[in-house]
């Protein structure tokens, strides 16, 4: 295969729903993978799961090369949950692991790629972040204050970790036709530094992004987003107007920004200009925030999904009809009203602490498309 179609991974409402955690030390690699039931009409019975390990995307998977997960491997279950497990000495050409999800009652089969080196500049650490109250890794993309968590040596070894944060300003994504540059925000440091040992119990005291360090081997780093307790709801009407950046005009925003009484504001924005108010008004709060609370457990990184690349895309268009995957790239195709296909390509970009970044490339032939799409959601047409 010349690349992944891993659509069905940004639908939250497909038949089951999959994740994964990487750590290595070395040449020794350790997956978790996390499996949902997400479909009152599937069972775990109808599921046939098993891996791969390739050079690249282009090699195809070679005979007899793949292993099955089930009950030897399987760690930990929860409700319509199955969390497993595998571990294995990788060689020079093992680069790419590529799980594959057969539903055997329905002939289905999904792949997911699990890139093991994204670059030669990344390097996989050998701890992950785990739940506190079982053994298992934490799944969720961000923290929140009020979630315990612990540091876990996966490979058996005992570590000590240095903590540090800095606030999270990063900028809102700009519209996809937009060919300027966001200048990048300086980094504030939050004045608090914590230090852990293997297995302690921790809870974050301040929002942020918190890079986390191997203390005998700082190249060893691990970044999460840590939020406040309510996220992804929006506490505060404050928060609350942030997101309809997307959709406002510079004055429109400015005005909500700027208001005294932001919730006099907010109200008045969405029943006055959205479709005029009514039914319709409460159907866009309704979609409009359900979509930014997907975004931030399909894309949060070093800042809040919906602010990403693919989130501000995500957030306007919808579920993508395709997205295809490989070591560079990731291109989104989306049904166009004339009939034809609107794509988006992101580029995968690695960056300082082992963050992935999914860079819009951006062009002005979007301009057409993103208007009209703005203006079906001012209109109470939700894009589905």
């Amino acid at each position: 295969m010349s690349s992944a179609d891993v659509s069905f991974l940004y639908n939250p409402d497909h038949e089951f729903l999959i994740d994964h955690r990487l750590a290595q030390n070395g040449n020794k690699v350790k997956v978790y993978v996390r499996f949902i039931l997400n479909s009152g009409v599937v069972k775990i019975s109808d599921y046939e799961i098993q891996y791969d390990v390739r050079d690249s995307y282009i090699d195809e998977k070679h005979v007899n090369s793949t292993t099955r997960l089930d009950s030897a491997t399987l760690v930990a279950t929860g409700f319509r949950e199955f969390i497993y497990s595998f571990e294995f000495e990788k060689t020079a050409d093992q680069n790419l692991i590529i799980l594959e999800v057969n539903n055997i009652l329905r002939g289905r089969k999904f792949l997911i790629d699990i890139p093991i080196e994204r670059s030669r500049s990344t390097q996989n650490q050998p701890f992950l972040i785990f739940e506190a109250q079982r053994n298992v890794p934490y799944f969720s993309r961000f923290i929140n204050l009020d979630q315990s968590v612990r540091l876990v040596n996966v490979f058996g070894n005992e570590g000590k970790y240095q903590i540090e944060g800095v606030i999270n300003n990063q900028a809102v994504a700009i519209p996809p036709f937009d060919e300027g540059r966001i200048q990048v925000p300086s980094k504030i440091e939050i004045d608090t530094l914590y230090g852990a040992v293997e297995n302690e119990v921790l809870k974050f005291s301040t929002p942020g992004y918190y890079i986390i360090n191997e203390a005998t081997d700082p190249s060893n780093t691990l970044g999460v987003l840590v939020t406040d307790p309510f996220f992804p709801y929006f506490g505060q009407f404050e928060r609350l107007v942030e997101p309809l950046i997307f959709i406002t005009t510079n004055d429109e925003y400015k005005t909500l920004r700027t208001a005294r009484d932001t919730r006099s504001a907010f109200e008045n924005f969405v029943t006055t200009r959205i479709s005029n108010g009514g039914r319709i008004a409460q159907d866009f709060v309704k979609y409009y925030y359900r979509r930014l609370r997907k975004s931030a457990h399909l894309f949060t990184s070093n800042k809040e999904g919906w602010k990403t690349d693919r989130g501000m895309v995500y957030q306007i268009y919808g579920n993508p009809l395709q997205v295809f995957r490989n070591e560079e790239q990731e291109l989104w195709v989306y049904a166009a009203p004339n009939g034809g296909r609107i794509r988006f390509n992101f580029e995968i970009v690695s960056e300082e602490n082992n963050l992935l970044t999914y860079r819009l490339i951006r062009e002005s032939k979007f301009k057409e498309s993103w208007v009209d799409a703005v203006t079906s959601w001012r209109s109470g047409k939700v894009i589905e």
